[in-house]
């Protein structure tokens, strides 16, 4: 129970994600792709890079990264013309010791270290929403990171046994093999900040 605590005292340390040095990509970015129709661009920057979000997912709880992106018309007074959500969730398998990124559309991804499925996300990704007629435009972006609730959980579990096969059912299930108690004291009694960032466009224009 000590250590328990004491894991928990270091993550609420850590909560706060460090400062960015000079010249390095920012967390979060949203641009128009000109040849494509000025369709959204959205870079996810190091947003996991704190040490604490690794120790978090390696002790079994699993991280949902969202990002809601819009499109706004510039004038007397914007409008919103269009958005798109987008959403992965990194887990930590235990019994075959893997990381899984699972997206919210295309197929799951399995890496052998955070650092490779950091990379994953942290990456560029292409977004649906575009302009669809002349005009000012911007787009905003939105990026929230934070630890599945215990329903989340239990519905991740039975996903798992389904999806997964018998790496995870059989003798042992998802929540036997990270330790239930340790779940529950990290997500009630520390429960890891939501973190969230936004980044904006340059204004473009569209004849």
């Amino acid at each position: 129970m000590i250590a328990a605590f004491a894991f928990a005292l270091q993550l609420a340390i850590g909560a706060r994600p460090p400062d960015r040095p000079a010249g390095q990509q920012p967390p979060l970015a949203v641009w128009p792709r000109v040849e494509d129709r000025a369709r959204a661009v959205l870079r996810v920057g190091a947003v996991l890079a704190d040490p604490a979000l690794e120790e978090a997912t390696r002790s079994g709880l699993p991280i949902r990264i969202r990002a809601r992106v819009e499109l706004w018309r510039d004038g007397l007074i914007d409008n919103l013309e269009a958005s798109e959500s987008w959403s992965t969730v990194l887990l930590f398998e235990p019994l075959e010791r893997q990381y899984i990124v699972r997206p919210q559309t295309g197929g799951v991804k399995r890496f052998n270290s955070y650092a490779e499925a950091r990379a994953s996300v942290e990456s560029e990704h292409g977004m649906g929403v575009a302009p669809r007629r002349s005009g000012r435009f911007y787009y905003t972006a939105v990026l929230e990171i934070e630890t599945l609730s215990l329903s989340d959980l239990d519905e991740l579990e039975r996903w798992l046994q389904g999806e997964l096969g018998p790496a995870v059912s059989g003798r042992r299930s998802l929540s036997d093999a990270v330790g239930e108690g340790a779940k529950r004291l990290l997500i009630r009694v520390l429960g890891l900040p939501t973190r969230r960032v936004e980044a904006r466009s340059e204004r473009f224009r569209i004849e």
